[in-house]
């Protein structure tokens, strides 16, 4: 596993914020979380003796929370400590069995985005996006929205909510309450096979040095050998981590990923994409939510479409679920099938588009415990939020 990877550039999280984060991804099902919290310091205390970069700040050290999450993973599979292993590989596990346990047919999310708008006068309209379930993945939808007191309109279609709005000059928040049947919906087919080939969309970017990787271990395979070499080789020679995207080169975003050897959900998910497309496999990327009661955050995840099964799923989070691929039980469990899943995004038809508010080229994204589900923030540099989601199974 390599050393320290990103730019000392972000710490910007305080302490009580970076255990608010542990706890979400360690401590969901804690009985006591004033003891959770503790042992969440704890462990933070323990991995700065073990060389976690800090620097401080008026009121306290503050963390970069991307080297937070590549330090303890890296000192988990390091066996340095169990904390990884024992808290955020077994808290993720749990949310996979507790709903593969509970088994929902139908399920009730409210989700709601709180925009930031200090910096917009009052008076202006704003056209502001939300992501919402696109209908096709289920057998039926029924989606209300919560609209604020200043819209002049808004408009419902498949993947997101639209609404114009006039500033306040303050917050506003738009939602909506999306009720899915999780059956699944209409069978898709190959409408258009050579746009799921296509070599450059977005972070999918076939470089030659990714194309050369294909062909190495997948060669003239079946497409269905030729995916199991592809994911096994993901699962073995990468860490899963957060990353900075600011960091990540625009025109060659997977060169990147093999030089580091490190990615997240989109950029390993591009990273099978782009090489099940250089061997003649058509994929594309998926996007929305899980439906993990405590904690239904944000994920991305790849589908290939092999002649026997269709449009098939395959999701990296099983590098984190296996302990780093090293259990073949968990490393299979999202091979070619997935849980029940808030579907809001499927690429390159089917995407939400612009949110309606300004990002920084630098941001990163904050989750943690909201209410009885999670909070993800976008937030930049200088600490002010960009917006927020809330997302909660009811």
């Amino acid at each position: 596993m390599p050393g320290q990877i990103f730019e000392d550039a972000y710490r910007t999280v305080s302490l009580d914020r970076l255990v608010d984060i542990v706890l979400l991804e360690g401590f969901a099902f804690a009985d006591d979380m004033a003891a959770a919290r503790r042992e969440a310091l704890e462990a933070v205390d323990h991995w700065i003796e073990g060389g976690l970069p800090t620097r401080q700040g008026p009121d306290g050290p503050l963390f970069d929370p991307v080297e937070v999450d590549f330090h303890a993973t890296r000192a988990g599979r390091r066996g340095d400590d169990d904390f990884w292993e024992r808290h955020f590989v077994a808290t993720l596990r749990g949310f996979v069995t507790e709903l593969e346990r509970e088994a929902p047919q139908q399920m009730t999310v409210d989700y709601t985005r709180t925009f930031n708008l200090d910096d917009v006068p009052a008076g202006e309209t704003k056209r502001l996006r939300m992501p919402l379930p696109l209908p096709g993945r289920y057998a039926n939808t029924a989606i209300t929205p919560h609209l604020p007191p200043d819209t002049v309109g808004h408009r419902l279609s498949d993947g997101r909510l639209e609404v114009r709005v006039v500033s306040q000059g303050a917050p506003i928040r738009i939602g909506a309450r999306c009720i899915i049947e999780l059956a699944s919906g209409r069978d898709e087919e190959l409408a258009n096979r050579d746009l799921y080939l296509r070599p450059s969309e977005g972070l999918v970017a076939t470089t030659p040095q990714v194309e050369a990787l294909a062909h190495r271990l997948a060669g003239s395979e079946h497409p269905e050998a030729a995916i199991r070499n592809l994911f096994d080789h993901l699962l073995d020679d990468f860490t899963f981590c957060q990353i900075h995207y600011d960091q990540v080169p625009v025109e060659t975003p997977l060169d990147w990923v093999l030089r580091t050897r490190v990615y997240d959900c989109q950029l390993a998910s591009a990273l099978f994409i782009a090489m099940c497309r250089a061997r003649g496999i058509p994929a594309r990327m998926v996007s929305g939510n899980f439906l993990y009661r405590r904690s239904p955050t944000n994920h991305y995840w790849a589908e290939a479409w092999l002649e026997n099964g269709g449009w098939t799923p395959f999701d990296f989070i099983a590098w984190d679920l296996s302990c780093g691929g090293v259990d073949s039980d968990w490393r299979n469990r999202f091979f070619g099938q997935v849980d029940p899943r808030l579907v809001t995004e499927c690429l390159p038809l089917s995407f939400t588009g612009a949110t309606g508010v300004a990002v920084p080229s630098r941001w990163h994204i904050l989750r943690s415990i909201a209410g009885t589900g999670a909070a993800i923030d976008l937030i930049g540099l200088d600490g002010r939020s960009v917006y927020r989601d809330e997302v909660s199974i009811v």
